[in-house]
């Protein structure tokens, strides 16, 4: 069904929950996966003192650049244990859903997952995230990958079958049984 899928990869500790899913989606299709990282903007902040210790546009996207390629390799490298095809690229733009639309649609990608914090609508709005922009702008499908919470990962751990107890013979349980009565 799904060709080649474009995981959007950022600085953010959920991403790796959607590189996972992605990455084993991808695997169970046969599909090509596609990373990509959108750069952060640099904004100069308006102030009536001198800013020190600001880094220049150049340094900005020197470090921006090399923080994203090293989220790109960690991505890469959970690929490459799955044993599924991949490329990387990094973009920027004026607006994150637009490059991440713009991306997919070039690289011909036929879903986009990306990870979400969990946070709702509004607090998504404030801190700048890019799903609302995607739900309204792409015409390719949206796989919204949360992080599971503590609460699912008991469950997925408390979901594997117990280890099976040893049998014990009748005549030790019927022994352990008296000495008890007996003290």
């Amino acid at each position: 069904m799904y060709r080649r899928i474009l995981i959007v990869v950022a600085p953010a500790p959920t991403t790796r929950a959607a590189v996972i899913e992605g990455v084993a989606l991808a695997k169970s299709q046969t599909a090509e996966v596609f990373f990509f990282s959108v750069l952060p903007r640099y904004v100069v902040p308006v102030a009536d003192m001198p800013l020190l210790g600001m880094p220049s546009p150049a340094d900005f996207q020197r470090e921006a650049t090399g923080i994203a390629g090293r989220h790109l390799a960690a991505a890469s490298v959970v690929a490459d244990k799955a044993g599924v095809r991949h490329r990387h690229a990094v973009g920027a733009g004026a607006d994150d859903a637009e490059c991440i639309v713009d991306a997919a649609l070039k690289h011909h990608c036929d879903l986009i997952v990306i990870a979400s914090a969990g946070r709702n609508a509004v607090m998504r709005l404030i801190s700048g995230s890019a799903i609302p922009g995607l739900i309204t702008q792409s015409p390719i499908p949206i796989l919204v990958v949360r992080q599971p919470t503590a609460a699912v990962r008991k469950k997925r751990v408390a979901a594997v079958p117990p280890k099976p107890r040893p049998v014990r013979r009748k005549a030790e349980a019927v022994t352990r049984v008296r000495r008890r009565v007996a003290t």
